[in-house]
């Protein structure tokens, strides 16, 4: 029988058992079939809807007090840094993309949900830790370094542990982590920054000139767009290894060691206002010092963490789907294209070409063997279950319903002639 091919990749793939998924055995759990997709969604939803709530009552209480045509210009400034950081989270995400619906839940969940929570929580815990006859200038050092770092994190941590709670599918490991808590610290940074530029804006308006605001759109919006991401970043590294590991223990230790981490770089980040040496004649001056020999290396590291982990995914797809090829599910030829986006990208360009229903199926397969690969990866590290073994019936139940779809849409319908001659 005549495949379907681009370039070497053969949908129609020769496996030891045609019957598919079927050579697993029905097990304990039964057939896999598909789960519900509607409850989730709802949950989910809700979740969304009551996160814009919030954020709708932080408008109205912190917002809307600096006037419609200040928080307009606000809000135009504090798109610049979030956008640089949904560009990084692109970058870093599309090897293995997580869902769109929980990417959306993390972001409004740091806008809204963190930043609610800190409002309520924040004052309380400074005036917990603020002496009575505290002065002014203690006041302002306690809130900076002890409080914002403290309720701040643990607030956008918070997220990251309700991702956990919901499915561990979300947080399966490192990256994972660090995608979802550098949308949720991009959120936390986007409300902030309104609030900031707001009030610089205003300052500016009041002195008649324009470089207080400049200054603080180029020290918060240019050279700090990923000071909250490397601080919640910590923890979501944490949190992604102790799930990969499947270690209660890990996921103790390592989140609560992610986020005091997270929490002492957000102090040495807030604490540097009092510490630095102020020149009259340049101001600016001693900070760029700092920010040039201590936060610039502290990124840097970070960085080539996160070039280290992309590289490292890289590997774990190969090797795990090397592996479901040595058993027939993938050919050779099919492994290349799932571990190198450009491939995956001309295989649904080839399948755009026989309709959108194919190149959707393409898509399909495409995720779901990502999702197999890493899967598996994880399962390694620990004891399969019952809801492992039945997830990856499911996910190559998919994989082989997408590849007969993609060949019945790519086959002639007629005989071509010349495979009459």
């Amino acid at each position: 029988m005549a495949t379907s091919t681009f370039g070497r990749y053969e949908y129609d793939v020769p496996r030891p058992d045609p019957r598919g998924p079927a050579r697993l055995g029905a097990g304990a759990e039964g057939p896999a079939g598909k789960r519900g997709k509607w409850l989730p969604r709802i949950v989910w939803s809700l979740a969304i809807l009551l996160l814009i709530g919030v954020f709708i009552a932080v408008y109205f209480f912190t917002i809307r007090p600096l006037g419609f045509g200040t928080s307009l210009v606000a809000l135009t400034a504090a798109l610049v840094p979030v956008a640089i950081v949904f560009l990084a989270v692109w970058w870093i995400d599309r090897y293995t993309p997580q869902p769109r619906i929980t990417l959306v839940y993390a972001f409004i969940w740091g806008a809204a949900g963190s930043v609610g929570l800190t409002f309520v929580i924040g004052g309380a815990f400074t005036y917990l830790i603020t002496p009575e006859d505290a002065q002014e200038m203690t006041s302002q050092f306690l809130g900076a370094v002890i409080q914002a770092p403290v309720v701040e994190e643990s607030m956008k941590s918070a997220g990251l542990i309700a991702l956990l709670c919901w499915g561990r599918r979300f947080i399966g490991g490192p990256i994972d982590g660090l995608v979802y808590a550098a949308l949720i610290a991009g959120g936390f940074a986007f409300t902030e920054n309104i609030l900031y530029f707001g009030r610089s804006f205003h300052e500016a308006q009041a002195a008649g000139e324009s470089t207080v605001f400049w200054q603080t759109f180029m020290l918060r919006g240019l050279l700090s767009p990923f000071a909250h991401v490397c601080f919640t970043a910590l923890c979501g590294l944490g949190l992604g290894i102790a799930a990969e590991r499947r270690s209660l223990m890990l996921y103790f230790g390592l989140g609560i060691g992610g986020l005091s981490l997270g929490m002492c770089l957000h102090a040495l980040w807030n604490g540097s206002t009092f510490f630095l040496e102020v020149d009259p004649e340049a101001p600016m001056r001693s900070f760029f010092q700092y920010y040039v020999t201590v936060q610039v290396p502290i990124f840097l590291v970070l960085l080539a963490m996160v070039v280290w982990l992309r590289l490292r995914e890289h590997r774990i797809l190969r090797r795990q789907l090397s592996a479901y090829g040595r058993a027939g599910w993938f050919a050779p030829s099919e492994v290349e294209m799932l571990i190198s986006l450009r491939r995956r990208r001309a295989a649904e360009k080839w399948a755009a070409q026989h309709g959108t229903v194919a190149r959707t199926a393409m898509r399909d397969l495409i995720l779901a063997a990502v999702e197999l690969g890493m899967d598996r990866h994880g399962v390694l590290h620990g004891a399969p279950t019952a809801k492992t073994r039945l997830r990856e019936r499911q996910l190559l139940e998919r994989i082989t319903a997408d590849r007969r779809l993609i060949g019945a849409l790519s086959r002639p319908v007629v005989r071509l002639p010349d495979a009459a001659a």
